[in-house]
């Protein structure tokens, strides 16, 4: 950071140059022009040093404050797919106002969702940033938080069956029950409209075809399911009247 040029204009009684030199703080001096070159307390001293005619005068401190300078940061946040947690990740994070070529980055910060549940444009907002870098002691953030939008997209519910062994009926009705791969803590309820097997005849691992397959339930908006499902079950022979 490098603030200036200033010119310094301290003036002898004797109409003797006056002469500067920095001494303390981040700054630097040349003939009547002072840099500063961070923020802090910078200390300048002129001096007079007489000639055959006058004495050299005492020189005078003069101290200068100079204020961190507030910089604005922002970030960009990642989709994700649907993990029942309202944790979110940075994907960019960006600084306005650092001064020419200032070696500072904006780092740190936790990123959350709102909500957990799947939708567009949801709010990200992100916590405890700060700033990292060889000059970062002279910029002070304007706010450690921030704000953006992303989506969280449905998860992937895989639905699947189990066939249950039947009695031959002389049908090929079929019962099943059913299981999925939620994340846990959600409440969902699955179920089918028909089960049958491929044909109505006795036989062990007859395929069972599952159709019309739902769910439903408090978290079933974050999911998308699979309506149909495959497995095996037996029918056994029936006992003679």
């Amino acid at each position: 950071m490098v603030f200036g040029p200033i010119t310094l204009g301290a003036t002898a009684s004797s109409g003797l140059p006056v002469s500067y030199s920095v001494t303390s703080g981040p700054a630097t001096v040349s003939s009547n022009v002072l840099t500063i070159t961070g923020a802090g307390s910078v200390t300048v001293q002129a001096s007079q040093s007489g000639d055959a005619n006058w004495n050299a005068a005492t020189p005078v401190n003069q101290t200068i404050s100079v204020a961190q300078k507030t910089i604005t940061d922002s970030i960009t946040a990642n989709n994700k797919t649907y993990d029942a947690t309202t944790t979110a990740t940075i994907a960019t994070r960006t600084l306005s106002g650092v001064t020419n070529s200032d070696v500072v980055s904006l780092t740190g910060g936790t990123a959350t969702f709102a909500y957990k549940n799947v939708g567009n444009g949801k709010t990200v907002t992100v916590t405890g940033l700060s700033l990292t870098g060889a000059n970062a002691g002279n910029y002070v953030l304007a706010s450690t938080s921030a704000t953006n939008t992303a989506n969280i997209t449905r998860a992937t519910l895989t639905v699947s069956a189990t066939g249950v062994n039947k009695i031959y009926d002389g049908t090929t009705n079929a019962t099943v029950t059913l299981s999925d791969n939620r994340l846990a803590g959600d409440v969902l309820t699955t179920s089918y409209t028909t089960a049958s097997f491929a044909d109505k005849n006795v036989g062990n691992g007859k395929t069972v075809s599952v159709s019309g397959i739902a769910i439903s339930g408090t978290d079933s908006g974050n999911y998308t399911a699979n309506t149909t499902a495959s497995t095996a079950a037996n029918i056994t022979k029936a006992a003679p009247p």
